[in-house]
């Protein structure tokens, strides 16, 4: 029996593993953006631009208006397109990418699997824990991760001698991103010193440095304002900002170069990075990493710390190395060894699995990231309430949940102007960036106030209004003068449907349950400024005239006091009704009241006396 699962183990493992592999990251990744925790200027960049192919636009994004390849030159995204055709939903992407990773240490494991069969399962396992692969995998959809599988398989073609097989590979990946032209220079260096061939080691140093500066000077800043550079030099700002201010740095502090990457902090990540890698068994093929130098160099030369502490995506071109390298180096032990150097391996990345890792079981693990809340299932609810062709303005964490249409706009950063957008997204309690908290709750509470904006739908604070030339006046029309100086013009009311979001009704009477919000959404015009601080009452009243609820404030949620208004001003004025659960069902009035904020005394309605009758309301069994 032992026997038997030895050899399925043998034979499936690396294809179960791959699986699972997939499954789980794809699954973090899901729940990571499902709690709102993927980025408006990467992820939904990317989703928009590759979206956009299927529509006509070559990786044009209207976030920052500009093609991506503005920034790094993926034009290999563009690929990824038809996949929309079969699932058009951005956790697309998160699949590709799980798949990627997954694949890519597949071909990883197959160098292992042409030396010791046994061992290649293992060897699998312990790339699939390490954490640095795991952050690189789970942190969001990145381009450079796209080129892994490639970068896989053309050190396996490397490592059979099928050259033709590893310049395909490199030719796919360079599409990825500009900076694996060094991994091709690398390679080049690799084939001329270690295996003295000339002919392939000349044609990929060509290759990889004409790619590598040609891209970074040329064609990526043909995709922006003419006249720009390379838009990354910011990561080597300490050298200069244009490439004659960093020439001249290096021509009179050559040595600054030493002093960067032998830094502290550079040797420790260094370090942090071998740890789950067995320490010293990615020098048991110690050659192999004559590939990685350049890309090493340029990470440890930067500026920026999560690229000198290779953490994220960084590590992404330097992985695949560094396991290859260990799977030659395996190769060269006889059995015995090669089996004690897989346990030290397998240990050394479980002790860097509980270090570093992003997963549970490890230090670094924020179940917070992974898990949606109450709210953002709420904000789930609120993105699938938008028209899937319309133009949304929105907070960033929406953003990248709405990317699938050819105008989405981080608010207020709308290129097109304001005027022109149909539908703003808006969030009390989500990230108000570039607004304070208290500038983006003022922004907030002047649309509610706006009654050109129609309120769509609404729950946990979170706001969908829509504007246009067929945004009409309310629901219910109610014209009442209150003190021959304002006028009320009509009034919605918004309860919960199906699916909890609350929506204006539009029938009457207005049928309601026991325990809900009601909220009453009034449209006032001052037809004269008052001479009084004026205070609203809205509630809710049984026939013997008891009030269940009632709701009372300041026009425009505090911020709309009518010793400010001016004749012909027209505003929303919103008050919430919490709905007691223990009423009984029947009929209740809806009613409003309109009172003096400092002597209490009630203003009266022209024909009304001094509370208005707004609408009957059912309450359901």
């Amino acid at each position: 029996m032992f026997y038997q699962v030895a050899k399925a183990w043998q034979r499936w493992g690396i294809y179960v593993l791959a699986l699972l592999f997939t499954a789980v990251t794809f699954t973090f990744l899901v729940n990571k953006h499902n709690a709102f925790n993927t980025r408006t200027y990467d992820f939904a960049r990317f989703d928009q631009a590759i979206w956009g192919v299927l529509n006509g636009r070559l990786l044009f994004s209207s976030i920052d208006y500009r093609s991506i390849l503005g920034n790094h030159f993926s034009p290999y995204m563009a690929l990824l397109a038809p996949l929309f055709w079969l699932w058009p939903d951005e956790r697309m992407l998160f699949l590709v990418q799980a798949v990627s990773v997954a694949v890519g240490g597949g071909i990883l494991a197959f160098m292992l699997q042409r030396r010791y069969v046994a061992l290649a399962p293992w060897f699998l396992l312990a790339v699939y824990l390490n954490p640095a692969l795991l952050d690189m995998t789970l942190f969001e959809f990145r381009r450079v991760v796209l080129a892994f599988p490639y970068l896989a398989l053309a050190l396996y073609g490397l490592d059979i001698k099928r050259y033709g097989l590893m310049l395909t590979a490199l030719c796919i990946a360079l599409l990825c991103k500009e900076d694996i032209g060094l991994f091709v220079f690398g390679s080049g260096l690799f084939l001329l010193i270690v295996r003295r061939n000339w002919r392939w080691g000349l044609a990929l140093l060509v290759l990889g440095f004409v790619w590598a500066v040609g891209v970074s000077l040329w064609i990526i800043p043909a995709f922006r304002t003419p006249g720009t550079e390379y838009p990354q030099l910011f990561y080597f700002s300490y050298l200069g900002n244009s490439y004659s201010e960093i020439t001249a740095t290096l021509l009179t502090d050559p040595l600054i170069i030493l002093r960067q990457l032998f830094d502290v902090s550079r040797l420790q990540a260094v370090g942090r990075f071998l740890l789950p890698l067995g320490i010293f068994l990615p020098f048991l093929g110690a050659e192999w990493l004559l590939i990685i130098l350049p890309t090493l160099g340029l990470l440890l030369l930067s500026g920026d710390v999560e690229m000198f502490t290779l953490q994220k995506w960084y590590t992404a071109p330097l992985l695949p190395v560094f396991f290859a390298a260990i799977a030659v180096g395996l190769g060269r032990l006889d059995k015995r060894w090669a089996r004690w150097a897989m346990v030290w391996l397998l240990l050394m990345v479980l002790f860097g699995y509980y270090l570093f890792s992003v997963l549970p079981g490890g230090r670094r693990y924020v179940a917070d990231e992974f898990t949606p809340t109450a709210h953002d299932r709420v904000g789930l609810l609120m993105v699938t309430a938008v028209p899937d062709n319309a133009s949304v303005a929105t907070q960033p964490h929406y953003v990248p949940h709405l990317a699938h249409r050819e105008q989405i706009f981080h608010y207020p950063w709308i290129k097109i102007g304001q005027e022109n957008v149909d539908y703003f997204l808006l969030d009390r309690q989500s990230d108000p960036y570039p607004f304070s908290k208290d500038e983006l709750n003022g922004e907030i509470t002047n649309f509610l106030a706006d009654p050109a904006l129609a309120l769509v739908a609404e729950l946990d604070e979170i706001y969908l209004f829509r504007q246009g030339d067929d945004v009409t006046g309310p629901v219910f029309e109610e014209t009442a003068v209150v003190g021959e100086t304002i006028q009320l013009n009509g009034f919605d009311v918004a309860l919960p449907e199906e699916n909890g979001l609350l929506y204006s009704q539009t029938a009457a009477p207005i049928r309601a349950q026991a325990g809900q919000p009601m909220r009453v959404d009034l449209f006032w015009e001052a037809l004269a400024a008052p001479d009084a601080e004026l205070t609203v009452s809205v509630r809710l009243a049984a026939p013997d005239g008891y009030i269940h609820a009632q709701h009372d404030g300041i026009p425009g949620l505090g911020s709309k006091p009518t010793s400010w208004w001016q004749p012909g001003w027209q505003l929303r004025d919103v008050h919430t009704l919490m709905l007691p659960p223990d009423m009984l069902p029947g009929s209740y009035s809806l009613e409003l009241v309109v009172y003096d904020t400092f002597t209490q005394a009630v203003i009266p309605f022209a024909d009304s006396g001094d509370k208005l009758l707004l609408a009957s309301v059912e309450i359901q069994p």
